[in-house]
């Protein structure tokens, strides 16, 4: 009778070895999917987000173009306003799968604001010769740019960093070579 219960017990201690080896594998395989599936779901937003805002400044550049068609009214505006092309369209396409793609609602609206932002300078456009249209259209981008920036890296999970770069020229004196600036009349 030992003999049976000691086979038994075994027994019993190799299948319950096997199911436990066999649950951990399945739970260790499913956290390995789980990971994968978060890193392809981060690195394909990361990618629709630059192109989205690629797009944006594509957009923008070409509305502050020379050679821009300004329409009286499109799908774009009922206003007058400089034609954005393939650009334009490829911002529409782009909010679209961010709508789609983003998990949070701050990213959908910072994307709209940037959208909107682009919009209006479109708008702003149809009424100023090139280079002439007032700052404040451009600085909306650019805020709207850097908005939609914060959002998405904080959805992303990526560390916080100044995202405020300078729009001008760097000063002279400090570049190699150049020669030192003479000082400015008071």
């Amino acid at each position: 009778m030992t003999e049976v219960v000691l086979a038994f017990l075994s027994v019993t201690g190799a299948l319950v070895g096997v199911m436990l080896g066999s649950l951990l594998n399945a739970r260790m395989q499913r956290a390995s999917w789980e990971h994968q599936e978060s890193t392809m779901s981060i690195r394909d937003r990361r990618a629709t987000y630059a192109a989205f805002v690629a797009a944006c400044r594509e957009w923008r550049a070409t509305v502050l173009g020379p050679e821009v068609a300004i329409l009286p009214a499109s799908s774009v505006s009922r206003q007058p306003h400089a034609d954005g092309g393939q650009a334009r369209v490829q911002v529409v396409r782009y909010r679209a799968e961010i709508g789609l793609i983003a998990h949070t609602t701050a990213t959908l609206q910072a994307a709209a604001a940037l959208m909107l932002a682009v919009g209006r300078l479109s708008e702003a456009r149809a009424g100023h010769e090139v280079g002439e249209v007032p700052e404040p259209f451009i600085e909306a981008c650019r805020d709207a740019e850097r908005e939609f920036n914060r959002v998405a890296r904080a959805e992303l999970r990526s560390p916080e960093i100044h995202l405020r770069t300078p729009t001008g020229r760097p000063p002279e004196a400090g570049l190699e070579g150049a020669q030192e600036a003479p000082p400015r009349p008071s």
